[in-house]
């Protein structure tokens, strides 16, 4: 009997030996084959922009062999070229300023009834151009020539665009293909109250979402007009941020997709273009980062503070300024820290933030966004 009990506890030995054996080579087999996957990944999306570089660098000599110069959008900037690249136009939000312009062989035959065409159509492109919502961007917003308050209108269009292409100006331009062409441009005005009139586009999204996440109204509006001036198109490719609010897909977007919709993934270029959707990310993110990251700061205007810097800067900002650290603070300065934010005048806090910040484009950054929603609270209130 005692042989059988030592050979039973000999096999158990050997068989949990095997086991624990087996175990690691599948443990090793199984982190070897998400190691396989992550690269794969890693790879496939390096290819993936490897492939988006090359076909904007294709794009970029292919405007600059005709125009001599490449214009892209910006924050501030809707820029759009026709199909074939011969029309042009830049919309500067912050300068109030549109300009409309065409590129021409001059020894093509008819070459300035042509530019002429496609001034004129390009024009009235833009000026009929709509958001992903359906909403006209640039309804009663340009200003009509000669007029100081009558903006172009669909009824006025036609008769405007025909008489403003006549006073075309032109320039000879050598491309970087070394051909001379002719550029006939075009100037308008955007109105002075440009700004406000694309605002009350988006109220209503903004009025909604700002209830649905807590966001105070005017923090939500100098926001935008910080980010975007309102241009539902606006577009940084440097930073690959997108639509009203400047959202980047791959962390406020990412974060909020899960949040929102449970999605594991960022949001697409076409969604974050939507202003709706745009929106309900950025004011969710103003919501989610008051939530999250300052839940105990109470005192309203030092919340807004401490959210306006966590949001174009990370809440790391905030820590600097207060603790001197941007991470590992310790319970004591943390506790410190918030003692602060609550405690600590508004005022005085803010002349802080715009002096301790560590990053001067976040310290001017909330500079913008306190005057603006000042404005925004005088305008709501009237």
């Amino acid at each position: 009997m005692k042989k059988i009990f030592l050979l039973a506890i000999s096999l158990m030995m050997v068989f949990c030996l095997f086991a624990q054996n087996s175990y690691e080579d599948f443990a090793k087999q199984d982190k070897q084959g998400f190691q396989n996957f992550y690269e794969k990944e890693a790879k496939e999306k390096a290819n993936f922009y490897s492939q988006q570089d090359s076909l904007f660098i294709q794009h970029k000599k292919d405007i600059e062999n005709m125009w001599k110069t490449y214009k892209e959008s910006t924050p501030k900037t809707w820029v759009s070229y026709t199909k074939d690249f011969e029309g042009r136009s830049e919309v500067d939000f912050n300068k109030g300023t549109i300009h409309v312009e065409a590129v021409v062989d001059p020894k093509e035959e008819k070459s300035k009834e042509k530019a002429k065409a496609i001034v004129k159509e390009q024009l009235k492109s833009i000026l009929k151009e709509k958001d992903e919502s359906g909403k006209p961007i640039l309804e009663g917003q340009v200003q009509a020539p000669g007029e100081k308050k009558a903006a172009i209108t669909d009824k006025n269009l036609d008769k405007i665009a025909e008489k403003i292409v006549e006073d075309a100006k032109t320039e000879d331009v050598k491309g970087k293909d070394g051909k001379m062409r002719t550029v006939y441009k075009i100037d308008l005005t955007l109105l002075p109250n440009q700004v406000q009139t694309r605002a009350r586009h988006y109220l209503p999204t903004v009025f909604k979402n700002c209830e649905k996440f807590g966001v105070d109204v005017p923090l939500a509006l100098a926001i935008i007009e910080t980010e975007s001036s309102f241009n539902p198109k606006a577009y940084n490719r440097t930073g690959n941020a997108y639509g009203l609010m400047q959202i980047v897909p791959k962390y406020a977007g990412t974060t909020m997709n899960k949040h929102l919709h449970k999605k594991k993934k960022p949001p697409s270029s076409k969604q974050l273009f939507d202003p709706d959707f745009n929106a309900e990310m950025g004011i969710g993110y103003l919501g989610w980062i008051a939530e999250k990251k300052w839940p105990k700061v109470k005192n309203k205007r030092n919340l807004y503070y401490a959210v306006t810097c966590s949001f174009n800067g990370g809440w790391g900002t905030v820590y600097k300024a207060m603790t001197g650290r941007m991470n590992k603070i310790g319970q004591k300065r943390w506790d410190k820290m918030m003692k602060d934010l609550n405690e600590m005048d508004s005022e005085k806090l803010y002349k802080k933030l715009t002096k301790d910040v560590p990053w001067e484009e976040t310290r001017h950054y909330l500079e913008k966004v306190r005057k603006r929603m000042d404005s925004y609270y005088s305008m709501l209130e009237k």
